[in-house]
């Protein structure tokens, strides 16, 4: 049985806040691979070229590998433990992962712990939207969502203000993550402990083989739900761009220095802040797929016309356009996801964890591979096909659980 928070102000005060900040500290530590992705490359390779530069940019690749690993345990673990405990132990992850990044004496330990804050990254990610899912009544999980969806743009706008008056100049990358990246970490945890209730669901000392089973049947045994999963893969590619390559871009061909790219991260995530609040708004009025499906293919163009332009402020506008529209499908592709199976919400959006992890591995290897052999012309434009083939596979293969139970219930 769902608790209702509208009965517990003192709770529903603080339970979307404290997921905010949860989710907000896992996105700290992908500044490092966006703003100061030419600073790290020559900490572990020296000066920076296009092989050495799509090289460090695998950091994401292999922390998306070890995450997606990861996250088929995590459905098993959604429905074995406390969601709240599951939450708490993410949190610590993203911790050790952040002091492991700092003292980081080679680039194989950078790996290593690049990639256990990845664990606890898709571990925070994959709670917080269940407890949404499971503690919040309908109308009000997708501008729940749309809120903490936020916090990952919130946390580039706040790296980006702190990198361009702190650390664009002799403290680098590792002062970063010990003096701003790891206290947002400890704050994270101490919102957790206390501003998220303990879910509903009941710690079970043992369960049946048949309940694992059941939940995987829920979610891969129907069209829709794979296919959500598969076009949430091909949208987050989307977001691989954004963390590994969109600030690189212009600080290659237009030369933007530090502090100027981190101006350039805080005016994008800026507004895809407030597109996935506001989409968030939409979705009950729209609906899910309608708002996902419409708004990508409207989003396309304008990433794919930012190569051909020569003009620094055009390419910027044109960039920002296009991830605003994107910013505003966040709470739809997310709660398409959630209400695909009901009955196994821990288990559905731990498999989404999974391919929207997978997108982001996908994003990172494939731009590495399209900056090799096209330059940024290639890589643009395969993002933007990308971006249609989500858009494709939404409209084709999926369909909206709650378009449905209101078209049914006007019958009833």
């Amino acid at each position: 049985m769902q608790q209702n928070l509208d009965e517990k102000t003192s709770t529903a005060r603080f339970f979307v806040p404290s997921l905010t900040v949860a989710f907000f500290s896992t996105m700290i530590i992908e500044t490092i691979t966006s703003i100061f992705l030419l600073d790290l490359t020559a900490t572990f390779f020296g000066p920076p070229n296009p092989v050495s530069i799509a090289t460090t940019g695998q950091l994401v690749t292999l922390s998306s590998v070890v995450s997606v690993a990861f996250g088929v345990l995590m459905g098993v673990l959604a429905v074995r433990y406390e969601h709240k405990r599951l939450l708490l132990a993410g949190v610590l992850a993203v911790i050790l992962g952040t002091v492991g990044c700092f003292l980081a004496p080679n680039f194989i330990f950078m790996q290593i712990f690049y990639s256990i804050e990845g664990i606890g990254s898709i571990i925070v990610n994959t709670m917080a939207f269940v407890l949404i899912g499971e503690i919040l009544v309908l109308n009000k999980r997708a501008t729940a969502t749309g809120w903490v969806i936020a916090g990952a743009p919130l946390a580039g706008i706040a790296s980006s203000i702190v990198v361009n008056f702190f650390f664009s100049g002799t403290l680098g990358w590792r002062s970063f993550l010990l003096l701003f990246a790891l206290p947002i970490s400890l704050v994270a945890l101490a919102a957790s402990f206390f501003g998220v209730p303990t879910s509903s669901q009941k710690i079970r000392k043992k369960v049946e083989k048949g309940a694992y089973l059941t939940s995987f049947r829920q979610v891969f045994l129907q069209r829709s739900a794979p296919s959500c999963l598969v076009g949430n893969l091909f949208r987050y590619t989307l977001i691989g761009y954004v963390v590994v390559y969109s600030a690189t871009f212009f600080r290659d061909k237009f030369g933007l220095l530090v502090g100027n790219a981190a101006l350039f991260v805080l005016g994008l995530t800026s507004l895809f802040a407030i597109g996935s609040v506001l989409g968030g708004r939409l979705v009950n009025r729209v609906g899910r797929k309608r708002q996902l499906v419409v708004i990508t293919i409207i989003a396309s163009p304008f990433l794919m016309l930012v190569p051909f332009v020569s003009n620094l402020w055009l390419a910027v506008a044109l960039t920002y356009v296009f991830y605003f529209l994107l910013s505003l499908t966040n709470s739809a592709s997310v709660n398409l996801a959630l209400e695909q199976a009901p009955d196994s919400q821990g288990m559905m959006m731990s498999m989404n964890s999974i391919f929207v992890t997978l997108g982001l591995l996908v994003g990172a290897a494939v731009g590495g591979v399209a900056l090799v052999l096209a330059g940024w012309t290639g890589v643009i434009l395969t993002f933007s096909a990308l971006c249609l083939i989500a858009a494709a596979i939404y409209f084709f293969l999926t369909k909206d659980p709650c378009i449905s139970q209101r078209q049914t219930s006007l019958f009833q």
